[in-house]
């Protein structure tokens, strides 16, 4: 079963979650040479990356042999405000960034290719280009990074799998164009793993904060509901660390019989 960790609030929740992305990225360098940090965009990922640029910590990541990739992305330029790459090119690698400290190096970003027309070209193209760089993949192929991120939508989505997608299946391919979703925001179509990339990681975190996850992690944490409804289900994984805030307090009682606390 996952861990589960609750905060008073968001940043509580991403001062946390740097210091277990340090953890995992210094075991990592150790064990390997390198850490392989598949991370997320939407409104997770702003919080994590200020925490890691403060002092305390900005010194600790071994930024040199850091790789960034992203779960997905959508189908827009870099320098669009949309695209998941605007907080890691915003806060993570920005230089000016008032408050704060600079990155003693500089990780390195893989993008998808996500001006690319051929949109099965683009993600078959990150796979290809993931399983040639992660140290280990998995016999079937499956990159195994060190962290996955994820985020949780308010529907219980995860990367660009929503509710009842074709990614959401056990023999979905690992990557895969999307197309733009219609129920929530951005509209706009994205390149994605799928689901098969959270089984093999060495670990993986998924963050839920604000009062309009509470229900919608209540459901996935205390029901029997299936991944297709809920794709974050995907993510109770024995290697899972779940990070919440007081958000979720209401269901405490119900998520100790159901998860570690």
């Amino acid at each position: 079963m996952p861990r589960i960790l609750q905060f008073l609030d968001a940043d509580a929740a991403a001062a946390a979650l740097a210091d277990i992305v340090i953890e995992h990225a210094i075991a990592a360098v150790i064990a390997r040479g390198r850490f392989d940090f598949c991370t997320t965009g939407g409104s997770t990922p702003g919080a994590l990356y200020r925490a890691l640029r403060e002092p305390s910590r900005v010194g600790r990541m071994p930024w040199s042999a850091t790789h960034l990739w992203l779960g997905d992305d959508r189908r827009v330029s870099r320098t669009s405000p949309d695209s998941n790459l605007t907080a890691v090119d915003g806060i993570l690698l920005t230089k000016s960034g008032a408050g704060l400290t600079p990155l003693p190096a500089t990780p390195i970003v893989h993008p998808w290719a996500t001006e690319n027309p051929d949109a099965r070209a683009a993600a078959r193209g990150y796979l290809t280009e993931a399983q040639g760089e992660v140290t280990d993949c998995t016999a079937a192929g499956t990159p195994i990074f060190d962290l996955v991120l994820i985020g949780v939508g308010t529907d219980g989505h995860c990367l660009s799998v929503f509710p009842h997608s074709p990614l959401a299946d056990s023999a979905a391919p690992l990557t895969a164009p999307v197309d733009a979703p219609t129920h929530i925001g951005p509209h706009l179509p994205r390149l994605s793993f799928s689901l098969g990339i959270l089984a093999p990681a060495r670990a993986v975190c998924a963050v839920a904060t604000g009062a309009a996850k509470a229900t919608v992690v209540a459901k996935i944490l205390n029901t029997d509901g299936s991944v297709a409804e809920m794709p974050a289900r995907a993510a109770l994984l024995d290697q899972s660390t779940w990070l919440l805030d007081a958000r979720s307090e209401e269901h405490t009682s119900e998520l100790q019989s159901h998860v570690r606390i």
